[in-house]
């Protein structure tokens, strides 16, 4: 363990946050950071001070809470630690008095961001809250005016002024914030509405509600926009049953009364979707798709995030100056996480498998996968489950594997030159969960871990033939025909309830579960 006090964080400040050697070093020792209390507590000290000589600490604090995020997600050895150790040292500075009102809305900021829940200790309440005197209370028409014009000035939209109102507003209490955006959805003013549609797939039920009504409230005064009554039907189907829902539903009714479903139907902008990368489905399943393509001559990339259990987890786009800038963005994917070139078909399934799942595990798609479905004219996705036998069938759709006998069958898992070329897009492909380091830790020898880690694994079939499938799938549209094939049989041996041991894939996943985890085994 190195020295992780105050002098031990040099070597991070030292870096250009932006530059490689910064990214290297970060990733190496991450988890030391977020398992830290000295590293919390100090950066929580230079986040909180005004003259700071470390400028860089809100980024690399943000940067952790991410982490932190994404280990919680991924039921990983860190996360929690550092939260805990966190919200120590900001009751701690509060306790001090050197953490006033701006500096908790500006640390619940970052929570917002990585995607956290805010901390109720960073919930400020404005009638107790001292606001300093030099601080001026603007009229909130005006600076949401303001606010609007900055983005505006800098190239963004509706999505970036959501996202600095949502991080904006993140220490202010839940009934404030729903009154800020009833307030916003009500107004004559298209940039408000389409936040409105974000606000209904994000946040608590209480600010959902409250998008829905303000939109409600401005229909019955005036209209909506044609887009907001086309997608206000789409993000109905997402919604679970509740008030946000019952309120989308009267806004249908009154629309139709008001006949502005028998108006002219929405603009027609054709979308040119060239392009689309995707990653492989890794380890804890995380899967990238990014989209290049134009509308209205403006070249844009897509991304979107998918996650096991949250479905559409992120989701935007990007205004690209040109095809050239498109393609540099999209080269982590193609290049870094062996992005493989796929059809759309094979996107469209893949997006639809998300959407339902997210929204079987109470997740909604994330906020900007409506201009997503806007800009790759992907409005006619709708949630689909796809049960094992359903994904095997696209991804052997001669049905070569399904109708192989068991020595074809074993040709195909034990395809040398097949399994080599999946090396590279499957080294992520191991167990690392709190049900296999306790295994690790309480295995007295190399041979009981692995013993434990056979019997695991062979609970979690479905899970690993789910991985397979959709690996297969993306694989197959990338015209990389074996590979694909080798995949497709596996899973399927793994639906057959072939032994473990007679699946090489399966093989490889228990020797890297154990490598990851055999620290102080002997």
């Amino acid at each position: 363990m190195i020295d992780l006090s105050e002098s031990g964080l040099d070597e991070l400040f030292r870096h250009d946050l932006s530059s490689i050697e910064f990214q290297i070093y970060f990733d190496a020792m991450k988890h030391e950071l977020l398992a830290s209390n000295a590293v919390a507590t100090t950066l929580i000290a230079h986040v909180v001070q005004s003259n700071d000589s470390r400028p860089d600490a809100i980024v690399i604090f943000g940067l952790l809470l991410d982490e932190a995020r994404m280990g919680i997600e991924n039921d990983s050895a860190y996360g929690k630690a550092f939260l805990t150790n966190a919200e120590r040292a900001i009751a701690a500075q509060m306790a001090a008095g050197a953490c006033g009102p701006l500096d908790l809305m500006k640390i619940a900021a970052l929570y917002r961001r990585a995607g956290l829940p805010v901390p109720d200790l960073l919930i400020i309440d404005p009638g107790e809250a001292e606001i300093p005197a030099e601080v001026p209370v603007p009229d909130l028409d005006q600076a949401l005016a303001i606010l609007a014009a900055d983005i505006k000035a800098e190239g963004g939209g509706p999505y970036e002024f959501f996202n600095g109102l949502n991080e904006m507003t993140a220490g202010l209490p839940e009934k404030m914030q729903a009154g800020l955006v009833h307030h916003l959805a009500s107004l004559d003013d298209p940039l408000s509405e389409s936040c409105a549609l974000y606000w209904l797939l994000s946040g608590p039920s209480l600010v959902q509600q409250a998008a829905a009504a303000g939109l409600h409230t401005k229909l019955t005064r005036t209209s909506l926009q044609v887009e907001t009554l086309f997608y206000l039907p789409i993000i109905r189907g997402w919604l679970p049953a509740g008030t946000a829902r019952a309120i989308v539903d009267d806004i249908g009714q009154l629309a139709r009364r008001k006949g502005l479903f028998g108006a002219p139907g929405r603009d027609k902008v054709e979308s040119i979707v060239g392009d689309i990368m995707a990653s492989v489905t890794d380890g804890v399943g995380a899967q990238s798709i990014a989209m290049v393509g134009k509308r209205n001559k403006q070249t844009f990339v897509a991304m979107i995030l998918l996650k096991t259990g949250y479905g559409i987890k992120d989701a935007f786009v990007i205004r690209c100056r040109s095809k050239r800038e498109a393609n540099s963005i999209v080269s982590y994917t193609r290049e870094e996480a062996n992005g493989l070139r796929i059809d759309r078909m094979t996107a469209e399934l893949l997006l639809e498998a998300a959407l339902a799942d997210g929204l079987r595990n109470g997740s909604m798609p994330a906020p900007g996968f409506i201009d997503v479905m806007e800009a790759c004219d992907l409005n006619g996705l709708r949630p689909q489950e796809r049960d094992l036998q359903a994904l095997l069938d696209y991804a052997d759709p001669q049905r070569d594997v399904q109708t192989a006998t068991p020595e074809q069958l074993d040709l195909m898992l034990n395809d040398d030159q097949a399994l080599d070329a999946l090396l590279p897009l499957i080294d992520s492909w191991f167990e690392d969960t709190g049900e296999t380091r306790t295994i690790m830790r309480r295995s007295h020898s190399a041979r009981t871990a692995e013993t434990k880690i056979w019997a695991f694994l062979d609970g979690r079939r479905d899970i690993w033939a789910r991985r397979f499938l959709q690996t297969a799938m993306i694989l197959r549209s990338a015209k990389k025909k074996d590979p694909s094939k080798t995949l497709t049989a596996a899973a399927f041996a793994l639906m057959q309830k072939y032994p473990l041991q007679d699946i090489p894939l399966m093989e490889n996943i228990v020797f890297t579960t154990l490598e990851a985890g055999s620290a102080g085994l002997e």
